[in-house]
């Protein structure tokens, strides 16, 4: 479609494609239209500031609906000042406007009403035939066929054939399967009756090219956009491959077949469930083909799939799951791989001249350097998702790259330009051979010319931002991940396992915390330097490097080879900071140490001692306690996560480098109210001596008081290695839970929680927990240490066997104290450790250290 294919219904000449906007009709106006959109604006002038959506009809049918939320600061609301969001640009769908001419409405959507300067008339120059038109030229066709000499004439003869049976077929197969058929069967069938010869050649096709049965998705979450111009073996490839790792997540495929010379017509007799094949009469080059899917996708995102790829598991899941984890990502692309399985593109860089690099080329798919989430200047179009209305605001890929090239790219800086992140997701894998489709010579006369050509055109509209790049080649481990803002080196002794111990839990939400502060996190399990599997990939899917063996075998060697990249070293717990921080001080002089108390061993043990009268844990206690002491005096900065810490080691450690930081906790109440809930709970990790203890008092010393308070109560003891001792302390009202895969569910199912716990030190993670679900506490003044927390107000506090009786019965009879200390508990997790609480007090950190 051009300018001059479209002319205005009441008479008006076709306009160039900058229109000067026209005096605007009450509702809105077209302004302007290009060879593959419209543009406008659109609004109710009872409501101005809600956006409304448009609709793009074909004389009586309806073709999408699409919102009017751009920005557009020149237009004013009724009595308003100026600026709305009420502008749209509509991607024209040419692959169902196939008719000689269309008459097309832009209208606010349930209303009759056109907007201004709308309908449109479109003429099709070359539209597929008519069949009664195809009957009739056939034998003109055959013709001129047997006096042709050259391929071009031929082409030009099969071109409006092709055209037209491209859009007849899929919706001959859909009919066929509607009335029972087999589509495969009944499209062979169908090619007999015409010619033994298409007939053969169809049954060998679908012998060589088995059934593809794809999901059904009335309204799928993402769609899967494939263009396509010849290969079908590898389109066929492809498309297994996607049925071979079958996402979690709705979707549906749509093939845009971009007039190939091959099988490709023929896909729609071997595929059935929500793919949607779209066939153009005539090559338009890869960005129409994509703009042409998009238009034609039902998706809330647009997933651009190259066909000479074959996909791995988790591929598209990886993708949708970094738009929830990360709520400001605009596009997420895949880790591209070559067929002898080493990488061949972990995300792009773009230089200062334009020119672009696929870092990790080369690399093994699992090298720490390229297995984490990052920002990064672009990703390679081969597997690109992002929010369709994103994609639709920016005009899609824009066709100033036409017909192919930097159109990725321009697309990553504009969404950028948004303020929007564009990130590398390496969980998100596939095969790419490259080259397959538009060949590797950019000097021939192929498409691959584009690349030069485009990138000239790139680096015009984007040198001033490309100015702060560095030139090509010049330290690339920078420039891959040119926004951070410190480089910090975590080390622990194991991977975080949040589900299992408050430790990990605390670890983990320290690590997002600086993340979100700019930092790149680079973890190292110093225990055994392993990889995890899931709980590593975790957390490289969340943007952090994770150091391990093959590549690294100690903490020393990571020291040694890397220490002169990093700006700190958060030593968390206190046997990393007294076997590490001697090693850092002295291998890397001028990165800062954060040592992360967690809880103090020392105080945890003396507490111990006290209640267990074993003389040999108060002597360890001795032990630990200088050792400790050693640790604190080598840090830059200490983090404690409660004030009854920091009190406790006010003596010890210079105010300007002690830190009150808790952990990240969000508030997340379950639904289910007093009345559907039941029973009590417990809930730890079991190599904790402390939570043990906290079990066998609470069953032996609590539980017969409770009983005769409340008959028929159950407590239910949750929580990771379960001793075997506790089998013995399991009665009808005492359950053994062990590990609970999905804590909020659980937790949705219990009155109150208990935490009994007689000695320890620290923030308990468990209290907090309970708190942000909604579910009120029954804790002992040990357990709420050091947080500020009220009794009968945010808690329950009692230390006395008959006490905490008395005060769980209290809870579990007394509705209205229920829901009061269920409401208090919620607010004071948001003051207490907030997302907001926890990332200022790390800002704080930061500004001390410079």
């Amino acid at each position: 479609m051009s300018n001059g294919t479209l002319a205005l219904l009441r008479g008006l000449p076709p306009a160039p494609a900058e229109t000067p906007p026209r005096p605007a009709h009450p509702h809105g106006a077209v302004e302007g239209w290009t060879e593959t959109h419209v543009h406008g604006w659109a609004m109710d002038p009872a409501r101005p500031h809600e956006p409304v959506s448009v609709e793009l009809w074909d004389g009586e049918q309806l073709i999408l609906r699409t919102p009017a939320d751009i920005w557009r600061p020149d237009v004013a609301a009724p009595n308003g000042n100026p600026g709305l969001l009420c502008g749209f640009n509509i991607a024209m769908p040419q692959h169902l406007l196939n008719a000689p001419r269309h008459v097309l409405h832009i209208r606010i959507a349930g209303r009759g009403e056109d907007l201004s300067n709308s309908p449109l008339v479109l003429d099709n120059p070359k539209p597929p035939l008519a069949w009664e038109d195809l009957a009739a030229l056939l034998p003109v066709l055959e013709a001129r066929g047997a006096k042709a000499t050259t391929a071009a004439e031929m082409r030009d003869l099969i071109g409006p054939v092709m055209g037209t049976l491209g859009a007849l077929l899929p919706r001959f197969t859909e009919l066929a399967e509607r009335a029972g058929e087999d589509r495969t069967q009944a499209t062979i069938d169908l090619a007999f009756s015409y010619s033994d010869r298409l007939g053969t050649i169809l049954q060998d096709f679908s012998a060589r090219y088995p059934r593809l049965a794809f999901p059904d998705a009335a309204d799928p979450e993402v769609s899967v956009i494939i263009p396509v111009h010849g290969k079908f073996a590898y389109t066929y490839q492809c498309l297994a491959s996607i049925l071979q790792a079958l996402p979690r997540t709705s979707f549906e495929v749509v093939v845009v077949d971009d007039a190939s010379p091959d099988e490709t017509l023929f896909l729609p007799a071997i595929v059935s469930g929500a793919v949607l094949y779209l066939r153009n009469p005539r090559n338009g080059g890869f960005i129409a083909a994509c703009n042409a899917g998009a238009a034609a996708a039902r998706g809330r995102y647009l997933l651009f799939l190259n066909n000479d790829t074959e996909v791995k598991e988790g591929w598209l899941d990886a993708l949708r799951d970094t738009f929830t984890e990360v709520p400001d990502a605009g596009l997420v692309g895949s880790k591209l791989i070559f067929p002898d399985g080493s990488v061949q593109e972990a995300g792009g860089i773009v230089w200062r001249l334009g020119d672009g690099w696929n870092y990790g080329r080369g690399c093994q798919p699992d090298d720490p350097r390229i297995a984490y989430l990052r920002d990064v200047d672009y990703v390679s179009g081969a597997s690109i998702m992002v929010a369709r209305p994103v994609f639709e605001d920016l005009g899609g890929f824009d066709t100033h790259y036409s017909p192919a090239y930097y159109e990725d790219t321009d697309l990553a800086f504009r969404i950028r330009k948004r303020g929007l992140r564009v990130l590398y997701q390496p969980l998100s894998a596939l095969v790419h051979h490259e080259g397959i489709t538009s060949g590797t010579d950019v000097k021939g006369s192929g498409a691959k010319r584009y690349q030069l050509l485009n990138g000239r055109k790139f680096f015009d509209r984007w040198r001033d931002v490309l100015a702060s790049h560095r030139l090509n080649g010049e330290a690339p481990e920078l420039e891959k991940e040119r926004g951070v803002t410190r480089r910090i080196l975590f080390i622990d002794e194991t991977t975080p396992t949040p589900q299992e111990d408050a430790g990990s839990v605390a670890a983990l939400a320290h690590m997002r915390a600086m993340q979100a502060l700019g930092a790149k996190i680079t973890f190292v399990p110093a225990d055994n330097m392993a990889h995890l599997g899931d709980i590593t990939r975790a957390l490289q899917g969340i943007g952090i490097e994770c150091l391990h063996h093959p590549w690294y075998w100690s903490v020393e060697e990571v020291i040694r080879k890397r220490g002169a990249e990093f700006d700190a070293v958060f030593l968390h717990r206190f046997v990393n900071a007294f076997k590490y921080a001697g090693v850092i001080r002295s291998a890397m002089p001028k990165a800062r140490i954060i040592y992360s108390v967690a809880d103090l061993h020392h105080l945890r043990l003396e507490r111990e001692a006290a209640v267990t009268g074993d003389p040999a844990i108060a002597k360890e206690a001795a032990t630990v306690k200088a050792r400790e002491v050693t640790a604190l005096a080598m840090a830059d900065q200490v983090i404690v996560h409660s004030a009854h810490e920091a009190a406790y080691l006010a003596g010890a450690v210079p105010e300007e480098r002690l830190n009150v930081i808790p952990w990240t906790v969000k508030a997340r109440p379950g639904p289910s109210a007093f009345a559907a809930r039941s029973g009590i709970t417990f809930l730890g990790g079991y190599r904790h001596t402390p939570n043990v203890d906290a079990v066998t008092f609470f069953v032996e010393q609590v539980m017969p008081h409770l009983r005769a308070l409340v008959p028929g109560i159950v407590f239910r003891i949750a929580g990771s290695h379960m001793p075997d001792r506790f089998h013995a302390l399991a009665a009808p009202d005492v359950l053994l839970e062990g590990f609970v895969p999905d804590l909020d569910a659980y937790l949705d199912r219990q009155r109150v929680m208990v935490a009994p716990l007689r000695y320890g030190a620290g923030v308990k993670g468990k209290v907090l927990e309970s708190l942000a679900h909604g579910l009120p506490c029954v804790a002992t003044t040990m357990a709420a240490e050091g947080m500020g927390l009220t009794h009968a107000q945010d808690i329950a506090l009692a230390d006395d066997p008959r006490a905490i009786a008395e005060a769980i019965a209290w809870l579990y009879q007394d509705e209205a104290a229920w829901q009061r200390l269920r409401a208090q508990g919620l607010a004071f997790v948001e003051r207490f450790c907030g997302e907001a609480v926890i990332n200022g007090k790390f800002r704080t950190m930061f500004d001390r250290m410079g």
